[in-house]
């Protein structure tokens, strides 16, 4: 049986093809290596050989192609063949005896018998020179960018395929632009499985509404790392109703990172701000607040909301509104850190004492101070207890502890806070053992010594914030506030122990002296006569069972 195109004579062939822009021939299951059954002519234009030379010996057209085409070449025919192909595309580059370089695309369609075997190879042949040539600069071009240009089709049939993309997907993708052209899911099966969807969903809409394609989504590179990849890309309707993509990706792994790490650390510092007790405050170079954490509620009883976009000056007393905003632009204007005291109108229109830091941030462009970042604290207890000490003679200039007015106003206001706030208060109280014959047997100026001499241990031992007082001639008191009754008995204890340790000379005589104290701690919202009185219980009862210990009031019936 004849193969196909020789059932035409070659004349009649000729006259049908001489229109056709591309080189038709025939030849046996062995391509050029075989036998040549028909090459139309126009073959000496497109490779400088001779038609009837080439038909005599076909091996002459391998020779012009390079060695990479034609190994290449001839495995892609070989697989078409082994796999029962009815056609394959080659794609080879060839040099003409007079040294012109060709890119040629050789279209083969295979016939087989009815057994399968080939019998006859039909390529046509079409010179794609001019189109290599651009496929060329475009890849120069392409390699100069940091990502991948490609061509993306979904056909009618939902279907995604790339006709085109740059040598950048190599860098990008890990895979070669032919894996990704021969087989989109390559590619596409490597997409986060959480982003996947979203992928999907974008393509589809950009398809239906011809709206640019946008999407960053998670790539799981070949290498075993993974990386973000930014993609955007113009759709265009095809006659077939396919949705032709021309489109960009690029690595946008560390932009990514960047963001989710500023995002991160937005996400602690907000968290530090809003969990800190201190209230963080930002006002801008009109003093207007732009922003406060939510301590703001606690400290002041407003909203956040309810204090964004308002002016400082508007939560200040009149009298004193001057005073702050001239200190605070004195600061901000010189770029120095200020710590202030102002008074503010809480919500419910009581004022309470703040303790400003305020740090001013100067604008390296202009030179002019553009925040100030406020750090709140609420001093308005000690701010109190400032006033009302330094109202009073406070001093014992003898032992200088409080004297019993200055001790009796703390006490009363420590309760209240306790009151407001509940904590642990403990009351101590104690006394000089047998003071009168101290001062009976060596006169006054021993006394004055001893006194003096309890003061100084007293100060020397306790803490900065316990208050201690002279309530009587030879009678003092600690007000312990947050102190348990058990821990106030260990520091009465030591003190106990260093006054009996004590030495005072007087005129070549050594003088000693013991205390005895009692110990109350408040119950609920025990009364200050009612704490006192305990306290003075647990002094006397020390003193009748010996003097010089420490005795703890239990309870309210102790």
């Amino acid at each position: 049986m004849s193969p196909p195109l020789l059932t035409l004579s070659t004349p009649t062939l000729d006259k049908l093809l001489q229109a056709s822009s591309a080189l038709i021939y025939a030849t046996n299951a062995d391509w050029w290596q075989g036998q040549l059954y028909y090459l139309c002519p126009g073959i000496e234009s497109l490779c400088e050989l001779d038609r009837d030379a080439l038909q005599a010996e076909p091996r002459r057209w391998l020779t012009l192609l390079t060695d990479e085409s034609r190994q290449i070449a001839m495995a892609r025919l070989a697989c078409a063949i082994a796999d029962d192909s009815q056609c394959v595309s080659l794609d080879y580059t060839l040099q003409t005896p007079g040294g012109v370089w060709r890119h040629l695309q050789d279209d083969i369609v295979i016939h087989r018998n009815e057994t399968g075997e080939v019998t006859e190879l039909v390529g046509s042949v079409i010179d794609v020179t001019k189109r290599q040539s651009l496929l060329d600069r475009f890849t120069q071009l392409s390699d100069q960018l940091p990502g991948a240009l490609y061509q993306c089709r979904l056909d009618t049939g939902g279907r995604l395929s790339f006709p085109l993309v740059s040598s950048g997907a190599q860098r990008l993708f890990g895979m070669s632009p032919a894996t990704l052209i021969e087989n989109a899911d390559a590619a596409i099966d490597r997409v986060h499985p959480e982003d996947t969807d979203t992928l999907w969903r974008n393509i589809r809409r950009s398809a239906q509404r011809m709206s640019i394609w946008r999407c960053e989504f998670r790539y799981r590179h070949p290498h075993g790392h993974q990386l973000w990849v930014s993609g955007h890309a113009t759709p265009q309707r095809e006659e077939d109703g396919s949705v032709l993509w021309h489109g960009f990706c690029e690595d946008v792994t560390l932009r990514k990172q960047a963001q989710l790490a500023l995002v991160e650390s937005e996400r602690r510092y907000r968290f530090i701000i809003e969990q800190v007790s201190d209230l963080i405050m930002l006002f801008d170079a009109d003093g207007i607040c732009r922003f406060a954490s939510p301590s703001v509620y606690t400290m002041l009883g407003y909203c956040a909301d309810d204090i964004y976009g308002r002016a400082l000056v508007e939560l200040l007393p009149p009298d004193d509104a001057p005073r702050v905003q001239r200190r605070l632009h004195e600061a901000s204007r010189q770029g120095q850190n200020m710590q202030i005291e102002l008074r503010a109108r809480h919500s419910q229109g009581h004022y309470v004492w703040l303790e400003i830091s305020c740090s001013p941030y100067i604008s390296p462009l202009t030179n002019r101070y553009e925040w100030i970042l406020g750090v709140v604290r609420d001093v308005t207890t000690r701010k109190l207890r400032e006033m009302k000490l330094h109202e009073m003679s406070t001093t014992d200039s003898l032992t200088g502890a409080l004297n019993r007015r200055a001790f009796m106003e703390y006490i009363k206001t420590e309760i209240d806070v306790a009151d407001a706030m509940p904590s642990r208060l403990s009351l101590v109280v104690f006394d000089i053992d047998h003071f009168k014959a101290i001062n009976d047997t060596w006169g006054h100026a021993a006394g004055d010594l001893v006194l003096e001499s309890l003061g100084d241990i007293c100060r020397r031992t306790l803490r900065s914030h316990d208050i201690f007082g002279r309530i009587g001639g030879e009678e003092f008191a600690l007000i312990l506030s947050g102190h348990a009754l058990h821990e106030a008995a260990r520091l009465a204890e030591r003190l106990r122990q260093e006054f009996e340790e004590t030495c005072i000379e007087f005129y070549g005589q050594w003088l000693n002296f013991t205390v005895s104290f009692g110990i109350a701690e408040r119950q609920g919202m025990e009364t200050l006569d009612a704490l006192m009185h305990r306290a003075d219980m647990g002094l006397y009862a020390a003193k009748r069972q010996g003097r010089n210990r420490v005795h703890q009031a239990l309870s309210k019936h102790d």
